[in-house]
């Protein structure tokens, strides 16, 4: 070691001695321990998103579910709308003229003249 490399090393053992242990200690715990309890702090907060992420795609099955009783409910009402239109349509066709004009084939014989 050079002269200069043995004045800085005592010289930080004089401001180490000086400040005490507990600054120096709490200094190289932060840095040996530090990153483990970042490394902690981040797996929790994964694993909170991922509990999340997780509930959100069983709500998204509940959800499928649900507009599927919903679509098959509106298919039951679509095609009974048709049924009854089906039947106002025949109701309509078979009712063309009033009910003296059904009743004397006359009157209709000369309406299609």
């Amino acid at each position: 070691m050079t002269p200069s490399d043995v004045a800085a090393l005592t010289a930080l053992a004089a401001i180490v001695k000086e400040m005490g242990t507990w600054p120096v200690l709490s200094i190289v715990i932060f840095l040996v321990i530090g990153p483990w309890i970042s490394m902690v702090v981040l797996s929790w907060i994964s694993e909170r998103r991922h509990a999340a992420v997780v509930q959100m795609y069983k709500n998204n099955v509940v959800l499928l579910e649900t507009t599927q009783q919903q679509g098959a409910a509106l298919q039951d009402i679509v095609v009974l709308a048709t049924q009854t239109m089906t039947r106002v349509q025949s109701s309509v066709e078979s009712n063309l003229f009033c009910p003296l004009m059904r009743k004397e084939k006359k009157i209709e014989q000369v309406v299609k003249q």
